[in-house]
């Protein structure tokens, strides 16, 4: 194995999977079942291949990213890794002490209270006594439940559950971190404390495997990632290759949407939209894109009778409805200039790495001027999310922490230096 934390070889996992899954409700009925099956011909048994050779190999000190659909064999890996399950054929070695983040808060007793939990999760983990009560108050203080420390877990509700959970997990100090999903739990207070503490974990020199479908966090971790499509390996390479291989087999509904009726169409009796599309450096894009691209929202609507000058508008929101911005069309002449029955095409090109990294909702609107009547506010019209590659010319330079705020402009900067007066001493 050399000098490999991780090599896989050849890994497969196969499922075998039988005709009938119902389960009896009576012990009669089970029986009954059990000698019409003995009687009756075998099921023929039907064969599921979770993994299929798949080979990879992960030095100590490495941070991975495994993305891929759902169904695409991630979360057996991990099982393989950390021993929950054997593989069908090939091997997973692993060197050093590993800590596997697979489902928080298993081994939680419902009776017992979150401080004695505490003391079990972190024995199940690998943690001693001394150590999981030097670090109690930390692990704490992270889930933020000191005020029910001491009541049954049973009373907590799912959200102080997986906090405390990820909180044991992830102020242990093994060699090699195995984390799937961490950051879908709790809210999103919770899941920037569970990035921030898989971050510094990270830049401690441990080896982690990081399995999330959160592409955005993916980019900010890892410098490499693979792509697993089906059980077999589908790409393997630095993260933002990676993504953007995921991405274009992404469904892109959400960067483009059009109405086959005028009928069903947003709009009125004078203006109806027809499509609007989201571009990335004029090319139809998928649901996640670079944050350096150059971005176009293009869309054509329909003028049914001769009208006064349309104004066209564009706004962008964060997924909890606040506004971004609103840009409303500057071309030279278009707020005056009647429109004559027609279909009309817009494009407004959003200024160069504007947007932070994350999610964002873009609307479009048409209205006319003196008097003031609204067509159409389609607010919903399409979504994009934006992930930074943290790697070649990004506004971020070496900077891995988060940049607040829904914009990231990149500034002109100028530094200069005055000469300093230097005055004698007497």
């Amino acid at each position: 194995m050399g000098s490999f934390a991780i090599d896989v070889h050849q890994l497969s996992k196969r499922y075998r999977l039988s005709g009938s899954a119902e389960r009896p409700e009576t012990l009669l009925k089970a029986l009954t079942t059990r000698l019409a099956r003995l009687r009756a011909p075998p099921e023929p048994e039907t064969e599921f291949w979770a993994l299929r050779d798949l080979e990879f190999r992960l030095r100590p000190g490495e941070v991975l990213g495994i993305i891929g659909h759902n169904g695409a064999g991630k979360s057996t890996l991990l099982k393989i890794l950390s021993r929950v399950t054997e593989p069908t054929s090939g091997y997973a070695r692993v060197r050093g002490r590993m800590a596997a983040l697979l489902e928080v808060g298993t081994g939680f007793h419902p009776e017992l209270s979150g401080r004695d939990n505490v003391f079990m999760n972190a024995a199940i983990l690998g943690l001693s006594r001394a150590d999981t009560r030097r670090r109690f108050d930390e692990i704490v203080a992270f889930a933020g439940v000191e005020q029910f420390i001491d009541t049954p877990i049973k009373h907590y509700s799912s959200g102080m559950k997986v906090r405390l959970g990820f909180a044991v997990a992830a102020h242990l100090d093994p060699e090699i971190f195995i984390i799937d999903e961490a950051l879908a739990v709790g809210d999103a207070a919770f899941q920037k404390k569970c990035m921030d503490r898989i971050e510094q974990v990270g830049q401690g020199g441990h080896t982690i495997l990081f399995v999330s479908h959160h592409l955005q966090s993916v980019a900010r971790l890892c410098r490499r990632a693979l792509v697993l499509k089906k059980g077999r390996l589908d790409f393997d390479g630095g993260a933002t290759d990676a993504i953007r291989h995921y991405t274009a087999t992404m469904e892109s509904s959400g960067t483009h949407r059009c109405w086959s009726g005028l009928d069903s169409a947003p709009g009125d009796d004078r203006v109806r939209l027809e499509e609007v599309s989201l571009l990335a450096d004029g090319q139809p894009c998928t649901a996640m894109v670079d944050i350096r691209a150059r971005l176009t929202v293009r869309f054509r609507y329909a003028v049914l009778t001769d009208s006064p000058p349309v104004m066209t508008s564009v706004h962008v929101f964060v997924p909890d409805g606040d506004w971004v911005f609103t840009a409303i069309d500057t071309e030279p002449g278009s707020a005056e200039r009647p429109r004559a029955k027609g279909v009309y095409e817009v494009t407004a090109e959003l200024p160069l790495e504007l947007l932070n990294e994350g999610s964002y909702v873009i609307g479009v609107a048409a209205a006319s001027m003196a008097p003031h009547r609204e067509h159409f506010f389609l607010r919903n019209a399409l979504s994009i999310a934006l992930f930074d590659p943290m790697e070649g010319d990004t506004p971020r330079l070496r900077f891995a922490g988060e940049l607040r705020g829904p914009v990231r402009p990149r500034l002109q900067w100028h530094t200069r230096c005055e000469p300093a007066v230097v005055h004698d001493v007497p």
